[in-house]
C-alpha cells in the first residue's frame, strides 16, 4: 500500500491559488506532486512511496491515491505527467521512425512488461526519446485528469541541464529515490549515459557509478559527482560515494527552500521538472 513520505503545505496568500498548475512525478517507486501557483510559488509538495510489485498493482495503488487525496481534486486549472519509467530510448532525429516505437523498445528492454510506447521530441537537440508506460496506469490518469499533458522524465532531464550554466566538461549527476537511482553522465560537455539503477546497499550505488567512470573513463578523483534526492549527508550512501570520489557536491536547489525540516535537495527531482513545464 502506497504511504505518504512528505506533505507540506506552504502557506501563501488566497491570492496565490489562482493560476495553479498540478505537476506530477510517476513512476514504479513514488508519486509525488507539487502545486505551483503565480510567479512559480510552490503551495503543495505531497510524496507517496509507493509498494506495487507489478504494473496492475501500480495502477491500483494510483487509483486508490487519486480517490482518497483532495488536492488532486482540487479545480487546478493546468496538469501535468512526468513519467520516470526506466524503459526509455533516446534516438536521433534523422534514425526516428514513429511507427517502429514498440519494436525498438521491445528490442531493447524485452516484451515482459506490456504497456504503451509513446514518443516526444527533445527541445534543443536532434533527438527523440522513446519510452512504454504501463497502459493500465496511462488510462486511469487520462480518465482522471482529461486535460493532462505528458512527459517523459528523461526528456525534461536533458532540457533542464542543458539551460544550466556549467562549463565542466565531465560530470555525473545522481538522483536518489528510495532503492533507485538515476544517473546521468557527461563527457566533453556530451551526454552519454541516461540510465535507471536499483539497489540494495550503499555499497551497489558506489559499484554502479565506479562502473560508469570506467566504461567512459572518467576519472572518479577528478570527475564532479552532483548528488541530489532523498539522501543524507550524514548516510551510508553518501560515505560510500564520498570513499571513491574526490568532488562529491549536493545540488542546490532553484529558489526558496520548501521546508525547513528538510534538506532542500530531497525536493529538487521534482522540483527541477516543475520549472521545466511551468
Amino acid at each position: 500500500m502506497a504511504k505518504i513520505l512528505f506533505d507540506i503545505p506552504v502557506v501563501h496568500e488566497p491570492s496565490d491559488w489562482t493560476d495553479t498548475h498540478l505537476v506530477m512525478e510517476v513512476s514504479p517507486h513514488i508519486f509525488s506532486y507539487a502545486i505551483l501557483g503565480r510567479e512559480k510559488k510552490i503551495l503543495q509538495l505531497r510524496f507517496y512511496e509507493m509498494d506495487a510489485r507489478n504494473n496492475q498493482e501500480l495502477t491500483e495503488e494510483l487509483r486508490g491515491i487519486i480517490v482518497a487525496d483532495e488536492m488532486l481534486k482540487a479545480g487546478i486549472q493546468k496538469e501535468t505527467f512526468v513519467y520516470n519509467f526506466p524503459e526509455s530510448q533516446l534516438v536521433p532525429e534523422k534514425y526516428f521512425n514513429e511507427n517502429a516505437g514498440k519494436n525498438l523498445i521491445e528490442l531493447l528492454h524485452g516484451d515482459f512488461n506490456k504497456g504503451i510506447t509513446l514518443n516526444e521530441r527533445i527541445e534543443g537537440r536532434p533527438q527523440y526519446n522513446v519510452f512504454r508506460v504501463p497502459a493500465g496506469v496511462h488510462n486511469l490518469l487520462q480518465e482522471n485528469f482529461a486535460n493532462g499533458q505528458y512527459w517523459h522524465y528523461y526528456s525534461l532531464w536533458i532540457q533542464y541541464a542543458q539551460k544550466q550554466p556549467d562549463d565542466r566538461a565531465d560530470r555525473l549527476s545522481v538522483m536518489f529515490y528510495p532503492n533507485h537511482i538515476l544517473v546521468a553522465a557527461v563527457k566533453d560537455k556530451e551526454l552519454h549515459l541516461l540510465q535507471s539503477y536499483e539497489y540494495q546497499a550503499a555499497e551497489d550505488v558506489g559499484y554502479y557509478l565506479l562502473n560508469i567512470c570506467g566504461q567512459l573513463q572518467l576519472s572518479p578523483e577528478d570527475t564532479p559527482v552532483i548528488l541530489s534526492g532523498m539522501i543524507d549527508i550524514s548516510s551510508a550512501l553518501y560515505t560510500e560515494i564520498f570513499k571513491y570520489f574526490g568532488r562529491v557536491e549536493m545540488e542546490e536547489f532553484p529558489g526558496t527552500k520548501p521546508a525547513e525540516d528538510y534538506p532542500a535537495h530531497f525536493f529538487l527531482p521534482l522540483m527541477k521538472l516543475a520549472l521545466c513545464v511551468s
